[in-house]
């Protein structure tokens, strides 16, 4: 059977599983197992497959079938125009996450400025990685309890050559061992999806992700805060607070960064017009 003869057929089995973009899916998944890129595997619709290649890409597609994310069977997952490691211990990186790095760069432009930083809850370290490649003269530590997820974070440090400026540690979200005032900026995508919220996180995502990383008590706003008494003890004077949130949660975080000191905070909106990140600025002294 020829490739191109092949993704048609996993296409349309994935399109009656329900999989998104179920043609592309087929596409990744063959460009990850013969080892082509984007273009190669374009190019290659006329290559014909021998019975080993049919039998690992069919085990493939019914992993993908059954519900398992693209990015757990690849082991990878593009944000902000780097390619980053995932696992079943970390998150999967999402286009409105892009969000905070954005906002960053925006508030903090200067490209050549010295900055020290923190990612709260790090999971893969694709927002502090993703900020020191950007901004060659940022240093940072990418925070999370998980050393499964640290793990992650080391490798993503190591191939994106970033290791020297972002360094993984094993930290409580509600106890980080920071220095006061020793930092100007500090990002979080913590979890905050209420308990009683599960019914708006898609079955792909409760079968298959950290609950640890999705979950948060008090209506989803215990880690928010906690990453909010963070920011308050280690920024320095003027330091940003940058915090992903529900898109329900804009105005209550709000209301956590005024009850901690941070002056006039405003949310942004994501690309689906969405509440998704908050920012404030440590009051100066």
């Amino acid at each position: 059977m020829r490739l191109g003869e092949y993704l048609a057929l996993a296409g349309r089995r994935l399109q009656k599983a329900g999989a998104d973009s179920p043609r592309l899916c087929a596409q990744v998944l063959a460009e990850n197992l013969l080892g082509l890129s984007r273009l190669e595997c374009v190019l290659a619709t006329r290559r014909e497959l021998d019975s080993r290649e049919i039998a690992a890409l069919d085990a493939l597609v019914d992993r993908r079938a059954a519900g398992e994310p693209l990015a757990h069977i690849t082991g990878h997952k593009e944000f902000y125009g780097l390619d980053f490691l995932v696992t079943p211990q970390t998150l999967i990186p999402r286009p409105e996450t892009e969000l905070l790095v954005d906002t960053a760069l925006e508030l903090l432009p200067d490209p050549q400025g010295e900055l020290r930083f923190a990612d709260l809850g790090a999971g893969c370290g694709c927002i502090g990685l993703a900020l020191a490649r950007c901004r060659p003269r940022w240093r940072g530590l990418a925070l999370d309890l998980s050393a499964e997820a640290l793990t992650v974070t080391l490798a993503n440090a190591q191939r994106l050559e970033l290791a020297h400026r972002v360094r993984p540690v094993r930290a409580d979200l509600f106890a980080p061992p920071l220095r006061p005032a020793s930092l100007d900026l500090v990002v979080s995508n913590p979890p905050y999806v209420a308990p009683g919220e599960r019914s708006r996180v898609m079955a792909e995502v409760l079968r298959f992700e950290p609950h640890t990383a999705l979950f948060s008590p008090q209506n989803g706003l215990a880690h928010l805060d906690a990453a909010t008494q963070a920011a308050t003890r280690s920024l320095r004077p003027g330091g940003l607070l940058l915090l992903e949130h529900g898109d329900r949660q804009g105005e209550a975080v709000r209301g956590l960064l005024v009850q901690a000191g941070f002056a006039a905070p405003q949310t942004r909106r994501d690309l689906a017009g969405l509440e998704r990140c908050t920012l404030g600025r440590k009051a100066a002294l």
